[in-house]
């Protein structure tokens, strides 16, 4: 059995140190992992991690990072801490 990838561009919705919430034009099945890759803004970098799908509304997906690296976890860290406050 062979596996296949398919790439599908998303929109980032929400962000944690925990997963990742994505408006997604697909067909993903809760409990089903993926490979994700992003970059966070301002850095050059994409991260290629894995993630479980969570929950599903409509289009909207909730992913939870399944093995961040330990300076992915510090720089996602530094990341939200800086972010302004959204009202």
């Amino acid at each position: 059995m062979g596996s296949h990838y398919r790439t599908i561009e998303g929109h980032c919705r929400d962000l944690s140190e925990a997963g990742i919430g994505i408006l997604l034009a697909a067909e993903l099945d809760q409990g089903e992992v993926i490979g994700l890759s992003f970059c966070l803004p301002g850095s050059a970098l994409a991260w290629e991690v894995r993630a479980v799908v969570r929950y599903r509304r409509g289009y909207q997906y909730g992913f939870e990072f399944l093995a961040l690296t330990h300076e992915q976890r510090g720089l996602l860290g530094s990341y939200l801490k800086n972010l302004e406050p959204f009202d």
